[in-house]
């Protein structure tokens, strides 16, 4: 596959900042990997915080992608400073500027003396002339530094980043050098010798980088990443397409209504405006709803385009390394934007208006008050199958078991999570949160105070952990440490985490508390004892009780499901088709319902190899699952195909 030059030959707009329109100064980049100077995102941030008194998160100024700070990033001030330098735009940068202008000497410039320089040390990232170059080479210590001319640079005879040294996000000053397979994770020495000494496969970053560029791993995700954009290019066009014949349909409801007024002018004169104004509000009201799709879908389509744009160039200009880098970064982000493509699009109508006409009759004038009903009618669009995720039949697909980690003991509370590329557990009789790798092998693992029942992840490094103690624990999982501990007024057992705030679940109540303060917000009572509850927000969450599951929208049930073989249900959640699955504990099944609480299938767990299911946890935009077990003490990790 040969990568287009075309994009990559004037980098203008990726080296162009959005807010300031100026080329970077300090690059930072957002999860999302939209980039900013340093002091324009720093200003956005203050004002967004202010804005919307927040003090954990902010949205990406371009896709409004949320930026998830935590609870331990200090003030909103110091935030820009903890986001990540982009070395590859920066390289790229200095590539520019070399390229447009003569470049001095740094050696002579520190001296007071002005020479042009004719080459480029890759390791000091320094400019020399012939004279300074001959002693960076005599020197011991710089001998072996490798040498680019800068007429190779400009001339683009030169595949070789002028930036090849790229630092450790997670130590400053520290290069990277060596790469975690297990966890596909950059290291620098720091990295390897304290979070990944027991890690089965590192590699030097020469190893790791080796062919990447040409691997199938990198061109899969170009070709992924284009017909992506390419779909949602579709898609936004669609709606525009959709807008224009909506209006068409509402013009011709008017002259529909126009038509029958010259037959029954007297009368239709008084009604014509109200029927026009109905008309009217409809056609603006769906022309808005389509609009701000067609915003989202752009906003969306912005975000691939971006990430195509950096990776385009990273494969053109960049080092083995950076692209190595680009290809991790915009993995970790596939899922999450994966996950709001999903929704967006199932949120997708189409709209259609209809004028449902009255009988006239002959004393039309005293028995008729409106000659007809304007109706929208909103149906599911026909969208295309996008790319970023396996196709998964989860109503009839089989499911497979993994692997079965084994935590010890019976008749336990057990909980965990998918967290980046680990598994993490709590052991209720061990009274310690286990952090294993997705081989199943036990990594370390943290001691509480307290007894833990749940946990949920609050960020990409820390989790909150609920106990028998009437206490919450944030756990930075990265470095496997207890950050801060919150004091709740029952004991918690299972707790979700939605939009700064935590739904707590104990016997008959259901409490929702600030996640940062502790402080209570709201309370509910539900039918029965609750265990585990599943919330989008608030007011839109499913929860157990003592013989069903009921799922509550703005303080309506929406459905409730019972079964003489559901007993003693305890943990909930769904997959990414909205499905929703419960452990049957003492029935030893898996109930699994569709998103409108009817019953898809009845999975008995001897199938997958455990007696008592207690937890389920589905992987973020995945068909992978966990499921503990009460009276063996195993987890099972299992997929759907």
């Amino acid at each position: 596959m040969e990568i287009a030059p075309d994009k990559t030959d004037n980098l203008d707009d990726l080296l162009t900042c959005s807010i300031c329109l100026e080329t970077f100064r300090e690059p930072k980049y957002l999860p999302c990997l939209h980039t900013f100077c340093k002091t324009c995102i720093n200003t956005y941030i203050l004002s967004t915080v202010r804005k919307e008194k927040t003090t954990t998160n902010f949205k990406c100024p371009i896709c409004r992608q949320n930026v998830l700070m935590g609870e331990s990033t200090g003030n909103p001030e110091t935030w820009a400073d903890k986001l990540p330098g982009n070395h590859f735009v920066a390289s790229m940068m200095d590539r520019q500027a070399i390229r447009r202008s003569k470049k001095m000497c740094d050696s002579c410039k520190a001296n007071n003396e002005s020479k042009n320089a004719l080459s480029w040390c890759i390791v000091c990232e320094e400019a020399f002339c012939e004279s300074c170059e001959k002693c960076h080479k005599s020197f011991k210590m710089t001998a072996k530094h490798p040498i680019m001319l800068l007429n190779d640079l400009v001339s683009n005879k030169e595949t070789v980043s002028i930036s090849s040294l790229v630092y450790c996000e997670e130590h400053q000053g520290e290069i990277v050098k060596a790469y975690c397979v297990d966890h596909s994770k950059p290291l620098c020495t720091l990295c390897a010798t304290l979070m990944h000494r027991k890690c089965e496969d590192v590699v030097t970053i020469e190893a790791a980088v080796q062919g990447i560029k040409k691997s199938e791993k990198a061109m899969t995700l170009s070709t992924e990443l284009k017909e992506t954009s390419k779909q949602l290019s579709d898609l936004i066009q669609n709606r525009k397409d959709r807008t224009t014949d909506f209006e068409r349909e509402a013009q011709v409801m008017i002259t529909k209504v126009s038509s029958i007024k010259d037959n029954i002018v007297k009368h239709l004169i008084k009604v014509e405006g109200l029927i026009e104004e109905e008309i009217n509000k409809s056609k603006k009201e769906v022309s808005l709803k389509l609009f701000e799709k067609s915003v989202e879908l752009e906003s969306m389509k912005s975000t691939v385009d971006n990430w195509i744009t950096i990776f385009d160039t990273c494969l053109q200009h960049g080092s083995e390394l950076q692209c190595l880098l680009q290809i991790n970064k915009i993995n970790e982000n596939k899922d999450n934007f994966s996950d709001l493509l999903t929704k967006g699009i199932s949120e997708i109508k189409n709209f259609s208006m209809l004028l449902e006409v009255n009988d006239i009759v002959d004393e039309f004038s005293k028995q008729v008050a409106a000659i007809g009903v304007v109706k929208v009618i909103e149906t599911d669009a026909s969208c295309p199958n996008f790319l970023l995720r396996k196709t998964v039949n989860f109503h009839t697909g089989n499911i497979n078991v993994n692997f079965v980690i084994d935590l010890t003991g019976n008749n336990v509370y057990l909980s965990g999570i998918f967290m980046n590329s680990e598994l993490i557990f709590t052991h209720f009789k061990l009274s310690k949160v286990l952090k294993y790798n997705n081989n199943g092998c036990c990594l370390t693992y943290l001691s509480l105070p307290d007894k833990p029942f749940d946990i949920v992840q609050l960020s990409d490094t820390t989790a909150a952990v609920s106990t028998n103690n009437k206490t919450l624990f944030v756990v930075d999982i990265q470095k496997m440490i207890q950050c801060r501990k919150i004091d709740v007024l029952n004991e918690v057992h299972g707790f979700r985490h939605v939009n700064g705030e935590f739904i707590l679940a104990c016997n008959t109540t259901l409490t929702w508390i600030n996640a940062s303060s502790g402080a209570k917000i709201e309370q509910t009572s539900t039918n029965g004892d609750t265990y585990y509850i599943h919330a989008n927000s608030r007011k839109d969450y499913i929860c157990t009780d003592g013989k069903s599951v009921s799922k509550m929208v703005n303080n309506a049930k929406v459905f409730t499901y019972k079964s003489d073989k559901f007993l003693n249900p305890r943990g909930i959640d769904i997959d990414r088709d909205g499905n929703v699955y419960i452990c049957g504990n003492v029935a030893s099944n898996l109930h699994q319902l569709d998103k409108d609480g009817k019953l898809v299938r009845i999975i008995p767990v001897d199938s997958i190899g455990i007696k008592r299911p207690y937890v389920i946890r589905f992987k973020k935009n995945s068909n992978q699952f966990l499921v503990t077990c009460y009276e063996t003490g195993k987890v099972v990790i299992c997929e759907i195909d």
